[in-house]
């Protein structure tokens, strides 16, 4: 019997059916004589919703989940290489293909059931975190997820705020199809940003100037959202890394057969805190001076309109 393969339709099953046919697939393990396989079986945890719709995300785009886990090799590679004009464009495209992913999985994957703004939330937290961190991709793209990913700086959680673990069975669900034969995946049609036709006539020569205008403000909402990005991940790292040298302080008290060791690693973290105090606040300036640029532009453009 393939227990592998069952165990991987088992969780591309809706979440009402999973615990039923999870017992089911039990017993059939038991009555083929493995004593072992039934009670890892049982043991198995029944999906979110969250976490069944990036399953079923996982079957519906595998394309869209390669293209991911590429950005997210793409993204790493800029911030050893300090390139920063690079790692703005392919954060634009971050934003653009998580929110496609989730458009997918919200009106395609879903099969019908309505999805709501926090299984929306967790699920962009899960994919984001699979962007960032290789080692939820790679829980992903089993298709296997019993719990949304979150990456909270220095680690993987689920949505209990404990350590994620690697699924028991190996990836076999996500291949990506080849390019002659793939059809052009639909994807709902995005909201219009203001509604046109409800605007009044204005004068040609300044409906020119309100347009580029709106273009120089463009580029500033583009540099903005990349600096606060920039900024956000800095505090997130300096926020995780005072958690730490917390924690190892704590351990320090609890753990004396330990106390070598945990001193050392104490000592390496409290070198490390300066650099990313440091990085922190040369973001939060940086991403300041952007937002007051992009504040002047909002007011340049308000001041045009009719």
């Amino acid at each position: 019997m393939e227990i592998d393969a069952s165990v991987v339709e088992l969780y591309g099953l809706p979440p009402e059916q999973f615990v039923a046919a999870r017992n089911q697939l039990a017993r059939a393990v038991r009555g083929h004589g493995d004593e072992v396989a039934p009670a890892a079986i049982v043991a198995l945890r029944k999906p979110t919703i969250a976490a069944w719709l990036a399953n079923q995300l996982v079957r519906a785009d595998p394309d869209g989940i390669h293209a991911l886990t590429e950005l997210g090799e793409q993204l790493r590679e800029t911030y050893l290489t300090a390139d920063s004009g690079r790692r703005r464009e392919l954060t634009r495209q971050r934003h653009d293909l998580v929110g496609d992913l989730v458009h997918v999985a919200s009106w395609r994957a879903a099969g019908g059931r309505r999805v709501t703004a926090q299984t929306t939330e967790r699920l962009t937290e899960t994919l984001d975190a699979a962007l960032v961190d290789p080692g939820a991709a790679q829980l992903l793209r089993t298709g296997q997820l019993s719990s949304a990913l979150r990456h909270v700086g220095f680690g993987v959680v689920d949505e209990n705020g404990d350590p994620a673990q690697l699924a028991p069975i190996r990836p076999r669900v996500v291949r990506r199809s080849q390019p002659a034969s793939k059809a052009p995946t639909p994807k709902p049609a995005k909201r219009a940003t203001a509604p046109t036709e409800s605007r009044a006539k204005v004068d040609r020569t300044l409906a020119q100037r309100r347009a580029a205008q709106q273009k120089r403000l463009g580029a500033a909402e583009a540099d903005y959202t990349a600096a606060e990005t920039d900024r956000d991940q800095a505090e997130r790292l300096l926020d995780a890394h005072q958690h730490r040298i917390a924690d190892l302080q704590a351990d320090l008290d609890r753990l004396n057969d330990q106390l070598e060791q945990t001193r050392q690693a104490l000592r390496d973290a409290r070198k490390q805190l300066p650099r990313l105090q440091r990085a922190f606040h040369h973001a939060a300036r940086n991403a300041a001076a952007v937002r007051k640029r992009r504040d002047t532009e909002q007011q340049r453009l308000n001041a045009l309109e009719p």
